[in-house]
């Protein structure tokens, strides 16, 4: 046993997470009742017997999706420490501490495990606590309190966690109750939006347990924590409260009553705002202690409050990092979200990726007036566009572009502009600064002055229909640019330090720029035909697709060639279907056919993955798994020829949309000149917007360069024994590896990395943050019309009603024919699974971004930017997608089934197609 005060007490191990921040929290003078902890040694003395011992090893060898198993499990043991009783010296140790408590009437008792009220997981609700205890009850709460290490919720909470069972012990905390006038919950930083300098509070008459246990809706307040200004303060309905029982305490009432409200008390404000400033520095002092933000459950007894528990707020998206070095906002935008990959990435990734921008940045002259604009945040880049809000023309400019990339970053950049205008006031240039700009203005100019000629040849040979072909050579030096020396450095450390080198920006700009300048041109066109013709969006969209040798269509007319190639060897078509891989198919009749066409198959595209910024992501040439089971389901739902009919049924729409929109042009007297005026816009439009994907494919080839470099890197590593896996190479800084590539020791705790990375997997990442904290979200154009209804942008037109198949991970799952994808993003990698589908609905995009493109592309109904999508809509429901006016109807409840389920429920006895 240790008493609060006593040093050790700040000790998890010996008190608990709960005992150990209340601990830290008395030694520094904070509010907190007495009170005194029965430590986990007590709990060891408790459990140490071989059949408990024995339930416990049994229980962590269970899956954590053993629900069912766990639960039993959990429950036996539960019952074994219940019935155990404590030890002579124990039980006279607290005996002889509450002895002291001799004007007490009853006790909170409270578990205190040592893996609860960390900065990774709170376990907030998931062990007992039991108020209003009588003296004589204690003994066996406190045991029920270590039983509760077993509860169900904590089981399933470990395991999702990652917490061994065998490692989490249980202290109990015990202390006086607190008689409160009132009580509640403060969170020091606002836990609804991240802002680390909001704090909120709620609070109810009587007693906490009526807020947690969500009784009662509170009076709730939000206080800027920086000026101490109360900036919302609402009434609630507070129609109860829970007090102490006020004649008994005896063990079978539980110590508290619920009582009635009156009108009056229900209506009257819990606290003043002198009080909420006062228990709002209380909070501060104790996340400046216990060193993260908290979520602080207090009570006010005698007009003075006191402190009841403290834990860290684990929901919170970590601030961006570093953190900028004056002390106005800033706003940072989600790169990944921009590529349409919003999911983390490992440590290495990111340093090449804000390696990568800052030598781009410094090339074109402008490190000295921007830095390097990237910042890290829960495992994602995000990028600092402050400075570009700042200006009244760069800000509306950088919005409207955006919006077309992702709505949502546009909507949240509306918001926080029109919530904080003092933030974005223009800082102007100073006369000392004028210099610098006037320099980097110059060196910009002279890296596109040599570009601008071929640029302007560029565009007019594509205005008179002679812009680039998609066998262009020209087109792989863009993957030259940036592969660099990357594939021809002679060692594997010479090449693992080119990935990050700078590239030849001055380069790019002579070569590659002019190449690619025709895009923007298609780019511009589409949005006049748009303007143009507003009231026709189907015809605009149509005119837009129907080209074979768009790289998107490329990699699917790929995969239906492949499956022909099966059919005509039925041998192999059977063997597909029913599961094979690409190695057990050499001994199959006609398999050496199907495995030469795969591999020119992987040639062309097999550079290509999900999530392909993320270097630690395999290609799909080392793991193509997912590519046949596109295969196998083409073999299982279309017939031969249906993907090449597909695409001429496009070009056939795409003529007959270009026709009516020349006839719509042809009106008045001007009209026959109108008519060939947008006859000729057409088809420059078509003959460069095919070309879209093209960069991305090329750009695509380096990134898998870079991969083979620095796990290359690995390799030699791990084979000198400084990393234990190649593979752990993505979890060193760049500045380890290169320590490590010269032969340092690397003193890196890869395994907490690891847990690091998959809990940065668990973040819903927001697409725009501020240095405070607040994760930004503004208002969409549109409303739901009903509870079941999401909304989105529409970002392809049509209607379509059909079963939803929700997929995380492509590599996990594959679509079968009709039915809607529905993704937390859609990039390149994701393109196989576009064949089957009827439509999109994914929670990242825009109207330009991957899947808004592949889907126009196939004719396919598409919603984007849905925000909770994959969690609000279960695989096998009925919904109805609307592309044109960006709703999603959730039509019925559909079947919790997972990815890989759904991938077993394949239909096996399908008739073979000709």
């Amino acid at each position: 046993m240790r008493w609060l005060h006593e040093s050790d007490a700040e000790d998890i191990d010996v008190a608990g997470g709960k005992g150990a921040n209340l601990a830290t929290l008395v030694q520094a003078g904070l509010p907190v009742p007495p009170g005194f902890v029965v430590t986990t040694a007590a709990y060891r003395a408790l459990v140490d017997t071989p059949e408990i011992q024995d339930a416990i090893s049994q229980l962590g060898a269970l899956d954590s999706t053993e629900t069912d198993a766990l639960a039993a499990a959990a429950a036996e043991l539960r019952s074994l420490v219940a019935s155990r009783e404590f030890d002579a010296p124990i039980e006279a140790a607290v005996a002889d501490a509450m002895a002291l408590f001799d004007d007490a009437d009853s006790f909170a008792v409270r578990s205190s495990a040592t893996a609860e009220d960390l900065p990774s997981a709170s376990f907030a609700g998931q062990h007992e606590t039991f108020l209003g205890v009588a003296s004589d009850g204690v003994l066996d709460r406190i045991r029920d309190c270590m039983a509760s290490l077993f509860t169900d919720r904590a089981v399933a909470y470990r395991a999702r966690n990652d917490v061994d069972h065998a490692d989490a012990e249980m202290a109990v905390v015990v202390q006086p109750m607190v008689d409160a006038t009132a009580a509640g919950v403060l969170f020091t930083a606002d836990p609804a939006t991240g802002n680390r300098h909001m704090a909120s509070v709620d609070a109810n008459f009587g007693l906490g347990e009526s807020i947690v246990a969500g009784d009662v809706t509170p009076d709730h307040a939000l206080v800027n924590t920086q000026t101490g200004e109360i900036l919302e303060y609402s009434i609630g309905t507070k129609t109860a409260a829970v007090e102490l029982h006020r004649e008994s305490t005896a063990d079978e009432e539980g110590g508290t009553q619920r009582v009635d409200l009156s009108p009056d008390r229900r209506e009257s404000r819990v606290l003043a705002d002198d009080q909420l400033r006062t228990l709002v520095g209380l909070g501060e002092r104790a996340e400046r202690l216990l060193g993260a933000p908290q979520d602080v459950e207090w009570a006010l007894a005698d007009g003075q409050f006191v402190l009841l528990q403290s834990r860290p707020i684990t929901s919170l998206f970590p601030r961006p990092s570093p953190a900028p070095d004056d002390d106005r906002l800033h706003v940072y935008i989600s790169m990944g979200h921009m590529q349409a990959m919003p999911e983390a990435m490992p440590p290495l990734v990111r340093d090449v990726w804000r390696t990568y921008t800052g030598n781009a940045l410094s090339a074109a002259g402008l490190d000295a007036s921007l830095g390097n604009p990237t910042v890290e945040a829960g495992g994602r880049i995000y990028i600092d566009i402050t400075p570009f809000l700042q200006n009244d023309t760069t800000q509306s400019w950088l919005i409207e572009r955006l919006a077309a990339v992702n709505e949502p970053i546009s909507d949240s950049l509306d918001d926080i502009i029109f919530r904080r205008p003092e933030a974005f006031e223009p800082r102007g240039i100073t006369i000392g600064a004028l210099p610098d700009y006037v320099a980097t203005a110059g060196r910009v100019a002279r890296l596109l002055g040599p570009a601008i000629p071929r640029i302007v040849w560029n565009l007019l040979s594509a205005l008179v229909g002679h812009g680039p072909t998609p066998d262009d050579e020209s087109w792989a030096r863009l993957s030259d640019l940036f592969v660099g020396e990357v594939t021809d450095a002679p060692t594997p450390e010479a090449r693992a330090r080119a990935v990050f080198e700078g590239i030849d920006f001055g380069r790019f700009l002579r070569e590659v720029y002019p190449q690619i300048s025709p895009l923007f041109l298609a780019f511009a066109l589409g949005g006049w035909l748009t303007r143009t013709f507003p009231d026709h969006a189907e015809d605009v969209n149509a005119v837009g697709r129907g080209f074979e040798h768009d790289v998107v269509t490329r990699i699917n007319l790929g995969l239906g060639d492949l499956a022909n190639v099966a059919r005509n060897h039925p041998p192999v078509a059977k063997t597909l279907r029913d599961g094979a891989s690409l190695a057990e198919l050499e001994n199959v009749a006609g398999g050496e056919v199907f495995i030469e066409a795969f591999e020119g198959y992987l040639d062309e595209f097999g550079h290509r993955s999900a999530g392909e910024i993320d270097l630690s992501r395999p290609r799909w040439r080392e793991d193509p798994s997912m590519l046949l089971d596109v295969v196998r389901a083409n073999l299982a739902d279309e017939a031969r020829g249906d993907h090449r009919e597909r695409i001429r049924r496009l070009e056939n729409e795409a003529t007959v949309a270009a026709a009516r929109l020349e006839t719509r042009a042809d009106q008045g007297q001007l009209g026959p000149l109108r008519r060939r005026y947008v006859r000729w816009l057409i088809r420059t439009y078509r003959d460069t917007v095919y070309l879209r994907e093209y960069p991305k494919q090329e750009a695509a080839r380096a990134f898998t360069a870079w991969r083979t470099a620095l796990l290359d890197a690995g390799e030699q590593l791990a084979a000198e024994g400084r990393l234990d896996r190649p593979d752990d190479v993505w979890y060193l800084r760049k500045n380890e590896l290169f320590a490590a590539l010269d032969g340092e020791c690397a003193a890196v705790d890869i395994d907490t990395r690891r847990r690091n990375h998959a809990r940065n997997i668990e973040f819903d990442a927001p697409p725009v943050l501020t240095s405070e904290g607040e994760v930004v979200r503004g208002q969409t154009g549109s409303e739901p019309t009903s509870e079941n209804a999401l909304v989105g942008t529409g970002v392809s037109s049509g209607v379509v009603e059909g079963v939803a198949r929700v997929i995380r991970d492509p590599k996990t799952a594959t679509v079968e024919r009709g039915e809607i994808l529905v993704a937390p993003s859609t990039d390149p990698g994701w393109t196989p699974l576009f064949l089957n589908a009827a439509g999109l609905v994914s929670e990242v995009g825009g109207s330009v971004s991957h899947g808004a493109l592949v889907a126009r592309e196939y004719g396919l109904p598409a919603v984007v930017s849905v925000s909770d999508a994959t969690r609000r809509i279960r695989t096998g429901q009925r919904i109805r997608i609307d592309g044109t006016r960006g709703t999603v109807e959730l039509l019925g409840e559909g079947p919790k089934n997972s990815d890989e389920e759904r991938t077993e429920q394949r239909e096996t006895n399908s008739e073979e197609r000709p």
